[in-house]
């Protein structure tokens, strides 16, 4: 690269990069000096080198001290009305880093930097609406877990009592009213107090299993049931309280009440990749082509609620399938994901 070239480009670097890294003060200055003073000072040099010390000369001279004290001025006005709004708005934010919100820069001039002190009280105001929003959702929150606290209470309370009617019902060797009491208690234990959506199919069968002990009490000797629940789907997690509204169908729609034993079969199995569980009874049944035939249940909100439930967590693939014949009994089939961990719920 030629000298000239050279030294163009280091000119050129500084004017683009060493003026823009300095101080403001210092940017004015070097300006300053290099559009008003230098070449005002270069036309005085090179009239008294033409004319010498002449009349002409000294008029030059008066009129580039002129111009430099206008320029001075001016530029001092330019550096002030540049500075003290930055200044304002930098020791504002500082003050707005601290904490203190209430403050706004509220620069009513008509300029960029007014624009920009707008948008910064505008982003200061929209932060002390949110932090209010968040600071009054937290103070619900808290109320609304004091609630639910209080809640709980009856639960507890419940609790409590019905433990202590069983004890008295084995004192007096009711073991019938004391084993449904008990089931009554676990049934209700984990569905008031226990708020996880999924559960194990061991939990589900437990709470199926409470359920027809307490069942078994007002409907003595009219249905028996059977399990086939093989060991290793006790681990598989599954929507909570999706077979109890199928054995409740078959519990008050499919017993004969004519002193017949119903018997009701839950089972478990493997659908491909899929897990099948099905509650079968062989009770009355109902004639699938008249639906204004099919039990209240069957057709209305409990069933409707176990297959919206599945559709939901998972997608309409899986749900539950009803079939059903006059005096043959109903099944119902409920397929499901196999789901063997908790982790494995944030694919669906």
């Amino acid at each position: 690269m030629p000298p000239e070239n050279k030294d163009f480009h280091i000119l050129q670097e500084f004017a683009l990069v060493g003026l823009r890294n300095m101080k403001i003060r210092n940017r004015l200055i070097i300006s300053y000096l290099i559009s008003t003073v230098l070449p005002l000072l270069f036309i005085y040099l090179y009239t008294y080198s033409l004319y010498g010390n002449t009349d002409l000369t000294g008029q030059i001279l008066v009129i580039s001290l002129l111009m430099i004290g206008t320029a001075l001025t001016m530029t001092l006005y330019t550096y002030i009305s540049i500075s003290y709004p930055i200044r304002h708005m930098i020791h504002t934010c500082q003050a707005i880093s601290e904490g203190n919100l209430e403050i706004r820069i509220q620069d009513h001039a008509n300029d960029e930097l007014s624009y920009l002190s707008d948008n910064i009280d505008g982003m200061v105001t929209e932060i002390q609406l949110l932090l209010e929003q968040r600071q009054q959702s937290e103070e619900k929150k808290r109320k609304l877990e004091l609630k639910m606290l209080q809640y709980q209470i009856n639960p507890h309370f419940l609790f409590n009592t019905l433990n202590t009617l069983r004890l008295v019902a084995q004192m007096n060797q009711d073991k019938v009213v004391a084993e449904g009491i008990r089931s009554l208690s676990e049934l209700l234990k984990n569905t008031l107090i226990n708020d996880q959506e999924f559960i194990t199919v061991q939990e589900e069968i437990a709470n199926l299993k409470h359920y027809f002990s307490i069942q078994t009490i007002r409907y003595a000797g009219s249905f028996h049931v059977n399990y086939h629940v093989p060991e290793e789907f006790s681990s598989y997690l599954l929507p909570k309280l999706i077979l109890q509204p199928l054995a409740e169908n078959s519990v008050l729609h499919g017993s004969y009440n004519d002193g017949r034993i119903m018997e009701i079969y839950i089972s478990c199995q493997w659908k491909g990749k899929d897990i099948l569980l099905e509650v079968k009874d062989e009770g009355k049944g109902f004639d699938m082509n008249h639906s204004t035939a099919a039990p209240k249940g069957l057709g209305g909100i409990g069933s409707r609620n176990v297959n919206d439930r599945i559709n939901l967590y998972f997608s309409d693939a899986y749900g539950l399938a009803i079939t059903s014949s006059p005096g043959k009994g109903t099944c119902c089939r409920v397929t499901i994901p196999a789901i063997s961990s908790a982790a494995n719920l944030q694919k669906f």
